[in-house]
């Protein structure tokens, strides 16, 4: 059933999912219920660990999944395969000028929606995603210094950020905020963010450096989440919070009184992949069953083709490695400049 409209707008409904859908297991035994969905490769900022150290091209638009192919791919994946969250990433998803289109489409299958962003864009989408029922944001901001936020993202628009997270917050949407850690750029400034995490009811997370293709990526740059929780202790008391079955990330809290939490996502030293439930689809229509992988599966093509999307689907699931892509186990084993993948940009957030 396609999704009706009405007047320009969408008729919400939630489909309900099939009877008899299938888990998506891997050879580990791993359930795939999440799918981290790139409607895009362009963004407004130009973030050095995402894109290229280099001339940078987005994809062109006819080999992008348009608005209703992104949806009847989703859909067999909420509907076939259980999928019961979809996060939407880019890219900066909300550049996009369909946006609205994908959004109100998405709504309408029976799985919660996350929308990762760089937060710049937020003001203008703040109704449709109460009117669509979007609860979960994640926003990336590396600095709350100004000449920083500067200097990472290529733009002057820290007050911007800063303003559409604090109306995020006010408005009752759950916000994570990513912060990805280097080494000699803003580890100084982990106090100033655990501190937001005590005033705002919010997750702050701290990413650790990760390589990709392009990227610039070197292992003395990387802070792992032992030192960052000295750097913490340095400042703050701290207890443990419990976390979930399929986190990512470690969290903490500096009090009983502190109205949200702060996490360390430690991919490089001490990765979460024994727990791992995600599936990402680039904007092109590719599926890579790791962030880190080398393979991917073009469901697109065969979409394009009229073909069951079903088999190579699940063959995807169970060629998935046991951590990392099977390109690297250790931090210590890292070669960026032989990793072979594509740009952070390119995968999705």
């Amino acid at each position: 059933m396609y999704p009706i409209f009405r007047q320009g707008k969408l008729k919400i409904q939630k489909q309900k999912t099939m009877t008899n859908p299938t888990d998506l297991l891997d050879s580990f035994g791993r359930r795939h219920d999440y799918l981290r969905l790139s409607i895009t490769d362009s963004c407004n900022f130009r973030c050095l660990y995402c894109m290229p150290d280099e001339p940078f091209k987005s994809t062109p638009s006819i080999e992008l999944m348009n608005s209703q192919e992104i949806y009847e791919i989703a859909k067999i994946f909420v509907q076939k395969f259980n999928i019961s969250k979809i996060r939407i990433t880019g890219g900066e998803p909300l550049v996009r000028s369909d946006f609205e289109t994908i959004i109100r489409q998405i709504s309408t299958l029976d799985a919660g929606i996350g929308i990762t962003t760089n937060g710049v864009l937020l003001h203008k989408y703040f109704d449709l995603f109460e009117e669509c029922g979007v609860k979960n944001l994640n926003i990336s901001i590396d600095s709350l210094d100004r000449g920083k936020f500067r200097y990472i993202t290529k733009r002057d628009l820290f007050q911007t950020v800063w303003d559409n997270i604090k109306e995020s917050i006010k408005r009752g949407f759950n916000v994570k905020l990513n912060v990805v850690i280097m080494r000699g750029f803003n580890e100084d400034e982990i106090p100033e963010f655990i501190a937001l995490s005590h005033h705002y009811p919010i997750e702050l997370r701290f990413i650790e450096f990760m390589p990709f293709t392009g990227n610039s990526w070197e292992k003395n740059k990387v802070i792992p989440i032992s030192e960052m929780l000295t750097l913490v202790s340095e400042h703050f008391t701290y207890e443990k919070v419990q976390d979930h079955k399929n986190d990512t990330s470690r969290k903490y809290k500096i009090s009983s009184e502190s109205k949200g939490v702060f996490g360390l996502i430690s991919t490089m030293s001490n990765s979460f992949c024994a727990g791992c439930n995600r599936i990402r689809i680039t904007s092109d229509g590719k599926m890579k069953n790791c962030l880190f992988g080398a393979d991917e599966f073009d469901l697109l093509k065969s979409f394009r083709n009229n073909e069951d999307l079903s088999e190579l689907i699940q063959v995807g699931i169970i060629k998935k490695h046991k951590e990392k892509g099977g390109q690297f186990s250790e931090i210590e084993t890292v070669k960026n400049q032989s990793i072979i993948n594509r740009s952070m940009i390119k995968i999705g957030g």
